[in-house]
């Protein structure tokens, strides 16, 4: 970013902090690096990443995994992208679009995609999540298979999920400018194929209305970071509305597909080979809605 002329640095008729939350929005909306770059996946491997969650078992690991098309794998890698280890697992990629982990040593493994609205049922998969310093001998088995329902009149596309307290949270993808819809799939007891369980709204996220591709709930549970190709928005829980939103980033496109919290920062996850960003604490925090409001309206 090129240095302010002397009208923005202090001779504006504007109040300052219209003029600094200008400055703010500017600094991380225009492209100039509000995400750094940390490393490549070798493509070979991992050509379409589709979602990434953080271990909490193994410090310093990510669990990531493609897209459709794809073997069924599943990789440990570390934040600059470089593989720890692969390990095959026992269940189809029909379309496996991301991935969460609860406090019990269980990933959960979405296959919620649903391109054209063509399926009536979609699964999530429990996986006993494995210690990447070892080997396994034959394909990883789900310790569990949980079903959901789509109803005809709203048999949505998802790429977004997250695990609160035995209900995954699936956010709904949506192409025609509406905002983000929440819906809760109960966990346990797993739904079987024979009685599937049936998704219920929990809401919408304000200002969401871009395609929504990776969803992260803080281990706190109290912060949901939601990402698209262009801007990742994250949102504070609370009681009414349910999720208020609380920053908003904006970059340049990137095929943005999975987003995860390392601490207080996101790591996002690009395919095409291009690998993981990381998005500062420090940068989200800066990006707050109402600047972002301000720039708009400039």
């Amino acid at each position: 970013m090129g240095e302010p002329d002397a009208h923005a640095a202090g001779e504006s008729d504007e109040p300052m902090p219209i003029v600094l939350a200008s400055l703010i929005v500017f600094a991380v909306a225009s492209g100039t690096a509000p995400l750094e770059h940390l490393g490549r996946f070798d493509a070979r491997a991992i050509p379409e990443a589709s979602g990434i969650v953080k271990s909490r078992r193994f410090p310093g690991i990510f669990w990531v995994h493609n897209d459709s098309g794809n073997p069924p794998l599943l990789f440990a890698v570390r934040s600059d992208g470089r593989i720890v280890r692969q390990f095959r697992l026992a269940v189809p990629n029909l379309d496996w679009e991301d991935i969460t982990i609860d406090d019990q040593g269980h990933l959960y493994l979405g296959d919620i995609g649903n391109n054209g609205g063509l399926l009536r049922v979609r699964v999530i998969y429990r996986i006993d999540e494995p210690d990447p310093s070892s080997t396994a001998d034959q394909p990883l088995a789900a310790s569990a298979a949980i079903t959901y329902a789509l109803p005809r009149s709203n048999r949505f596309d998802a790429e977004g999920l997250v695990y609160d307290r035995g209900t995954a949270i699936v956010v709904a993808k949506s192409h025609d400018g509406r905002e983000a819809e929440l819906f809760a799939v109960p966990l346990d007891p797993p739904a079987p194929p024979a009685r599937p369980a049936q998704p219920r709204a929990i809401g919408r996220l304000p200002g969401f209305t871009q395609p929504a591709t990776g969803a992260a709930l803080s281990a706190d549970r109290s912060l949901l970071a939601v990402c698209s190709d262009r801007v990742t928005r994250i949102y504070r829980r609370g009681a009414s509305p349910p999720w208020r939103l609380v920053a908003e980033v904006r970059y340049q496109p990137l095929p943005i597909e999975g987003i995860a919290w390392d601490g207080p920062d996101l790591i996002l996850a690009a395919e095409e080979g291009r690998g993981l960003y990381r998005l500062s604490q420090a940068t989200w925090r800066a990006a707050t809605p109402r600047a972002a409001a301000t720039s708009k309206a400039r």
